[in-house]
C-alpha cells in the first residue's frame, strides 16, 4: 500500500477502499435477496444492488478525475461485516427472524458506508474537488435512503413477526420439556410402584411360608402326644 503523505493521498486511499467495498456488495446483495422471506425486503436488496452498480461507476469517475487508476486494495472492513452477516444467517432458519438478522447486518453495512462516503465527500470539498464531492454526495444520499428503507421494513412487520416466532419456539420448547418431564416422572412412579408391589408380594410369601411351618410343627407335636398314654408310657 502506498504511503499516505497528504489529504489527497488519503482521499484516494478511501475511494479505493470504497470501490472494493462496493464490488464485494454486488456479490453479497443477490444472496441476501434470495434468502429474504419478506417481499419488501427482497425488493429493497434488489433495488440497492442496482444502486451499488451506480456507486461503482461514480467511484471510478472520481478516481479518474484525480488521475488515479483503481487499485487492487481489499476493504477489510466490508469483508468483516459481510462475513459476520453470513455467519449469523446460517445460524437462523428461514422466516421473519432471519429477515431481522439480515436487516441488522445490512444496516451495519449501510452505516459503515455512510461514514466512509461522508468523510470522503468532506475531504473532496476541503481539497476543492467539487465534481468529486457532488458524486460522493449523490451516493451518500442513496445510502441514507437505503438505511431508512430497511428501518421502515423492520419496524413495519418483521420485528414483531420475529418476536412472535421466537415466542412460539420458546413455548414449544417449554411444552416439550414438560412432556418429557411428565413422561419421566410417570416412568419413575411406575417403577416405584412395581418395586413396592414386588416387596409386598415377597412379604406375603414369607408370611405364608412361616404360617405353614408353624402349622406343620403343631401337627407333629399333637401326633407325639397321641403316641403316649396318660402315664407317659408309650403304647
Amino acid at each position: 500500500m502506498a504511503a499516505i503523505t497528504s489529504l489527497r493521498t488519503h482521499l484516494i486511499d478511501e475511494l479505493s477502499d470504497l470501490l472494493d467495498a462496493e464490488n464485494q456488495l454486488t456479490e453479497a446483495l443477490p444472496k441476501l435477496a434470495q434468502a429474504a422471506t419478506s417481499k419488501r425486503l427482497r425488493a429493497a436488496f434488489q433495488k440497492h444492488l442496482r444502486e451499488t452498480r451506480g456507486h461503482i461507476t461514480r467511484l471510478n469517475r472520481a478516481l479518474h478525475s484525480l488521475d488515479e487508476k483503481p487499485s487492487s486494495k481489499t476493504c477489510a472492513g466490508m469483508q468483516g461485516l459481510l462475513e459476520e452477516g453470513q455467519s449469523m444467517m446460517k445460524k437462523t432458519v428461514a422466516g421473519s427472524l432471519r429477515d431481522a438478522v439480515m436487516i441488522t447486518g445490512a444496516q451495519k453495512v449501510e452505516h459503515y458506508e455512510m461514514a466512509s462516503y461522508g468523510t470522503a465527500r468532506t475531504y473532496a470539498r476541503v481539497l476543492g474537488e467539487k465534481v468529486i464531492a457532488r458524486l460522493l454526495e449523490q451516493t451518500l444520499r442513496e445510502e441514507k435512503n437505503a438505511d431508512r428503507t430497511l428501518t421502515k421494513i423492520a419496524e413495519g412487520t418483521i420485528n414483531e413477526d420475529a418476536a412472535e416466532e421466537w415466542q412460539s419456539q420458546d413455548d414449544e420448547t417449554i411444552l416439550n420439556r414438560a412432556t418429557k418431564w411428565a413422561g419421566s416422572t410417570a416412568g419413575y412412579a411406575s417403577g416405584q410402584l412395581t418395586t413396592r408391589l414386588h416387596a409386598a408380594a415377597s412379604t406375603v410369601g414369607l408370611a405364608r411360608s412361616a404360617s405353614r411351618k408353624a402349622q406343620g410343627g403343631g401337627r407333629m407335636r399333637q401326633t407325639r402326644r397321641r403316641g403316649r398314654d396318660v402315664t407317659g408310657k408309650k403304647r
